[in-house]
């Protein structure tokens, strides 16, 4: 995998150093990275390279199993989590937010899942816990 965008590359340099090097990673450390865009890029990379490898490898069967559960509902595990992680969004990004479009917010809230599978309905509940903390603060 080569990565030619140097922003990419600094943004994947900064989360393995955080990752790395700090003695105790924060919710908003977290939240950093899991909203940017950068590293939601670099992961989609990264997933096709293992998708590749899995597929060249003659695990065909084990990527299959594997895109299958690679989907977004909101009242998964997963969904809790980025939901519990949200709440720890600093007052000034909420406020951000709050004064977003509907479609900023569905950029933002898909962002978040990728690269999961999702369905509108479930993207949807998390626009709508999205905006109802951004309106709440």
């Amino acid at each position: 995998m080569v990565i030619a965008d140097k922003y990419e590359v600094y943004a994947l340099h900064k989360l393995l150093s955080k990752v790395k090097f700090s003695e105790h990673i924060d919710s908003y450390d977290l939240n950093e990275f899991a909203g940017s865009s950068l590293i939601t890029s670099l992961l989609l990379k990264a997933r096709e390279e293992v998708a590749n490898t899995l597929k060249d490898e003659g695990y065909a069967d084990l990527l299959e199993d594997w895109l299958m559960k690679s989907v977004f509902k909101f009242d998964s595990a997963t969904g809790k989590a980025i939901a519990n992680r949200l709440k720890h969004l600093s007052d000034s990004t909420l406020t951000t937010i709050a004064s977003w479009s509907r479609e900023q917010v569905r950029e933002y809230a898909i962002n978040l899942v990728k690269p999961l599978e999702y369905e509108q309905e479930e993207i949807e509940k998390l626009m709508d816990y999205i905006v109802l903390l951004a309106k709440g603060n």
